[in-house]
C-alpha cells in the first residue's frame, strides 16, 4: 500500500513539474478559494469591530488574489501588493484571512525573488517578529513568548519555507547544466575520438603509399627500363651486332628477373604485414650503413643506363647520424638515382653527401640521351615521399629543373628528433 501511495505521489509530483503554468493557476484559484472561505465562515472585525459585512473584506481579497497571481512573474510587487491587502484587512476590522495573505506575500518573495526582493523580504519577516514580541510585553512574560512563537510561524516560517524551496529549485538547476554540460562534453569526446581514429586511418594509408612505393617503384622502374633497352635490335647483316645485343638482352632478362623477384619479395613482406591484423605497419628496413647506401647506388647504376658519380662523406661522420635519419637518406638517396634512371636514360648523374650541423645531400643529372621511348611515366608521388620524409625529420627539400637539366637539394639536420612513424 505504502509503495502504492509513493509511486503515485512520485507521478504527480513529475506532472506537476512539467505543467508549471497549471500549477500557478491552480495555485492562485486555490489561495483566492481559501481567503473567500477564511472570510465568509470565519470572524471579521476581530481587530477593530465596525460591524461591517462580510462583502467588503472582499477588496483585500480581490488585491491579495492579484498578488498571487503575480508571484512568479513579479514577486516584488506579490510582497507590496500582499502588505496592501494586509492593511486593507486589517483597516476594516482584520479577518482571518489576514495570515494567508503574509505567509503567500513573504513566501512567494522569498522563493522567485531576486537578492534585493529576498533582502527585503528579511527585514519585513523580522519587523513583523519584533512587532508580534514586543506588542504584548506589558501583558507579561507568557505573553512576550507567545507574541514571539507566533511571530516566527507567522512571519518566519513562510520566509524559511521559500528559501528551501528556492535553493532546492537551484540545485536542480544546476543539475540539470551540469548534465547537460556532460552529455556535451561526451559528446565531443565522441567526434574527437572519430577524427583521431579517420586521422590514423588516413595517416596509415599515407605510410602505406609511402611504403608500396619505396619498396617497388625503384624495382618496377629497372625493369621497364631495362625492358626497353631489350628492344634493341641490330642490323640483319651484322652478325656481331646480333651478338652484342644477344648478350645485352640476357643481361637484361637476368635484371628484370632479378628485379621482379625483389620486388615480389618485398610486396610478399608487405602484403603479411597487412594481414596480420592490427599490427602497425612495419616499415620495410633498409641497410643504412655508409658500404649498403654505396652499394644500393652502384646496383641501382648496373641496372640501368645512367652513369653516377657518388661523393659520400667518410664512415665517422656518416655515424654521427642517428639510424632513423639514415634510414631517411637511404631511402631518399635511393629515390633520387631511381628517378633519374627512370626520367634521363643515358645520362649522368653527380651525387654528393656533405655532413656538419647538418645533412645536405645534392644531386644533378644531365638530361636524358637515349630519347623520350624509354621514358618511364611517372606520377610524382617519388618527390612528395621525398619531400615528406626530410620535413619529418625538420628538414626540407628543393627539387627543379633548370638549364643544365634536373636539380635536388636536400637538407636535414643532424641532431632532428622525429617520431617512429617518421621513418
Amino acid at each position: 500500500m505504502m509503495t502504492a501511495l509513493s509511486r503515485f505521489a512520485d507521478r504527480a509530483a513529475a506532472w506537476a513539474r512539467d505543467r508549471p503554468r497549471v500549477m500557478h493557476v491552480a495555485g492562485t484559484v486555490v489561495f483566492t478559494a481559501v481567503c473567500i472561505v477564511l472570510v465568509v465562515v470565519g470572524d471579521v472585525g476581530f481587530f477593530i469591530d465596525r460591524g461591517l459585512g462580510t462583502a467588503v473584506f472582499l477588496g483585500p481579497i480581490a488585491v491579495a488574489a492579484t498578488a498571487s497571481a503575480l508571484r512568479r512573474r513579479a514577486p516584488g510587487a506579490t510582497l507590496a501588493l500582499s502588505l496592501v491587502a494586509v492593511a486593507l484587512d486589517v483597516a476594516l476590522g482584520g479577518s482571518s484571512a489576514v495570515i494567508l495573505y503574509l505567509v503567500d506575500g513573504l513566501y512567494s518573495a522569498s522563493c522567485y525573488g531576486g537578492t534585493i526582493v529576498r533582502r527585503v523580504t528579511a527585514g519585513v519577516a523580522v519587523a513583523g517578529i519584533a512587532l508580534t514580541t514586543a506588542g504584548p510585553m506589558s501583558e507579561g512574560l507568557g505573553a512576550v513568548v507567545f507574541g514571539a512563537l507566533q511571530g516566527v510561524a507567522i512571519f518566519g516560517t513562510p520566509v524559511w519555507w521559500g528559501t528551501n524551496v528556492r535553493q532546492r529549485n537551484e540545485i536542480a538547476a544546476l543539475g540539470e547544466q551540469r548534465l547537460e554540460l556532460e552529455r556535451a562534453r561526451n559528446d565531443d569526446t565522441r567526434r574527437i575520438a572519430e577524427l583521431q581514429r579517420d586521422e590514423a586511418v588516413r595517416h596509415e594509408r599515407a605510410r602505406m603509399a609511402s611504403e608500396l612505393h619505396d619498396v617497388v617503384a625503384s624495382r618496377l622502374s629497372a625493369i621497364a627500363i631495362n625492358s626497353a633497352a631489350g628492344l634493341t635490335v641490330a642490323d640483319a647483316d651484322d652478325a656481331d651486332g646480333w651478338r652484342r645485343v644477344a648478350e645485352r638482352q640476357r643481361e637484361t632478362l637476368a635484371t628484370v628477373r632479378e628485379s621482379s623477384v625483389g620486388a615480389l619479395d618485398d610486396m610478399r613482406s608487405l602484403i603479411t604485414v597487412l594481414r596480420a591484423g592490427d599490427e602497425p605497419l612495419a616499415p620495410v628496413a633498409v641497410d643504412a650503413s655508409l658500404a649498403g647506401l654505396e652499394r644500393q647506388v652502384r646496383e641501382a647504376e648496373s641496372a640501368s643506363t645512367i652513369s653516377i658519380a657518388l661523393d659520400l662523406p667518410d664512415a665517422e661522420m656518416f655515424g654521427r647520424v642517428g639510424d632513423p635519419v639514415r634510414q631517411a637518406i637511404a631511402r631518399i638517396v635511393g629515390e633520387i638515382v631511381a628517378n633519374a634512371a627512370k626520367h634521363a636514360p643515358g645520362s649522368v648523374l653527380d651525387l654528393r653527401m656533405t655532413i656538419d650541423h647538418e645533412v645536405r645531400i645534392t644531386a644533378r643529372n644531365t638530361l636524358a640521351t637515349n630519347g623520350a621511348d624509354a621514358v618511364v611515366p611517372s606520377s610524382g608521388i617519388g618527390i612528395r615521399v621525398m619531400r615528406e620524409r626530410a620535413e619529418a625529420f625538420g628538414g626540407a627539400l628543393d627539387s627543379r629543373k633548370d638549364a643544365d637539366g634536373w636539380r635536388v637539394d636536400v637538407r636535414i639536420p643532424v641532431q632532428a628528433s622525429v617520431p617512429e612513424a617518421a621513418r
